[in-house]
């Protein structure tokens, strides 16, 4: 979500004389009238530390699973007026990563081939005047410490200007890891992560996509070949995610559909044996988070509206992520984690919603899946 002396790409509001039933109507959209079987509401179970700058800071999550112990498994969340932060299973901050740099949205790539050894790294879009594009950190399972490794300080992206969102995608077909940078104007550009020597890492441009308007949110499917985009004001646009993939997407899903609301904003994978699972959206103009199939056809499955409850509700959500993996005795089968723009406290933070009370008896529930373990496709 863009303050308003970032929002370069803000559509203008024609004020309209209407009656205020329409209005209420029109605020909440097809959220009023789905059908109550089609929404489920959980309440947050943990949240983190809050962000330490005021205002819209907080704005996207990511998730690195441990190799081999899942408690010591990580949530990474982007102060965009400071920096990375790095919490533990319990929401505590334990280590702030290129403060000042101002890290928009964050991802997580595994498996990387870095001085013949295998890396995870954090891949984030970065505003700061000095340090303007990508940088990327290591993370230490050992220490479970994040190290700078980013050729130059900061690779510069979409010709020097100042990126947005920011995904990763690793290539079932080669191995090879990516990531992709959106902008405002709609402009997208897929990037080569590649070994610059000496222990550090360098993107290289591989192609250029573009939309219409402002996107931000995106997310890659490394397993099945696609990558979507959040367009803020017209829907989830998906594309093949390999460089050769071409220019042509397609329109899954549309604002005014099935409770999706602009801004569309953050995008999320629960991957699950076989291919099955369900893309999430962050649909911010109602405070609601809608789920689609991750197969081929992306149909609407249902709505999550959280409900406050010893922790406070959810508004004006920009970015977020979500695992099926066990990574606590609190989280056994995963959860989803969410930007909360406005709390009780002043300050911003992420929460967590297991996602057992997401899923019930409507939606899959595979904690075994693990995308460590995939090969790659022939």
């Amino acid at each position: 979500m863009l303050n308003a002396t970032e929002r370069s790409c803000a559509t203008v509001v024609l004020a309209v004389l209407v009656f205020p039933a329409c209005i209420l109507c029109a605020a909440h959209g097809a959220a009023t009238t789905r059908p109550a079987a089609d929404v489920v509401a959980p309440e947050a179970r943990l949240q983190t530390d809050l962000i330490p700058h005021g205002g819209d800071a907080a704005d996207d999550p990511a998730i690195w699973i441990h190799p081999s112990d899942p408690e010591k498994s990580l949530i990474l969340g982007t102060d965009k007026r400071g920096g990375l932060h790095v919490y533990d299973m319990e929401g505590k901050d334990l280590q702030t990563c290129g403060d000042g740099c101002r890290p928009n949205n964050v991802d997580v790539l595994y498996g990387f081939t870095l001085g013949g050894q295998v890396a995870d790294l954090a891949v984030a879009s970065t505003r700061a005047s000095k340090a303007c594009g990508v940088k990327v950190w290591r993370i230490d399972p050992a220490r479970r410490r994040l190290t700078d490794i980013t050729a130059g300080g900061t690779q510069k992206v979409l010709d020097g200007e100042v990126p947005y969102g920011i995904c990763t995608y690793r290539s079932a077909r080669t191995g090879k890891g990516y990531c992709f940078v959106t902008h405002y104007d709609g402009r997208l550009a897929q990037y080569e992560l590649q070994d610059a020597g000496e222990g550090e890492v360098k993107a290289v441009e591989v192609r250029t996509l573009k939309l219409r308007s402002c996107v931000e949110g995106c997310v890659a499917d490394d397993e099945l070949g696609w990558v979507y985009f959040a367009e803020e004001s017209t829907g989830i646009w998906r594309f093949a995610a390999e460089p050769d993939g071409g220019e042509q997407g397609k329109l899954i899903a549309k604002v005014g559909e099935h409770g999706l609301t602009r801004d569309v904003e953050g995008l999320t994978i629960y991957a699950a044996a076989g291919g099955k699972g369900y893309l999430i959206a962050s649909s911010q103009g109602n405070d609601t988070f809608i789920v689609y199939t991750r197969q081929q056809d992306n149909r609407y499955v249902l709505t999550i509206d959280p409900k406050a409850g010893e922790i406070d509700d959810v508004d004006d959500t920009d970015g977020i992520a979500v695992t099926n993996l066990a990574t606590s005795k609190r989280f056994p089968a995963g959860f989803l984690v969410v930007q909360d723009g406005s709390t009780p406290r002043g300050r911003q933070n992420f929460k967590l919603y297991d996602w057992r009370d997401i899923a019930g008896k409507r939606l899959l529930i595979d904690p075994t899946w693990n995308a460590r373990d995939r090969k790659k496709r022939s």
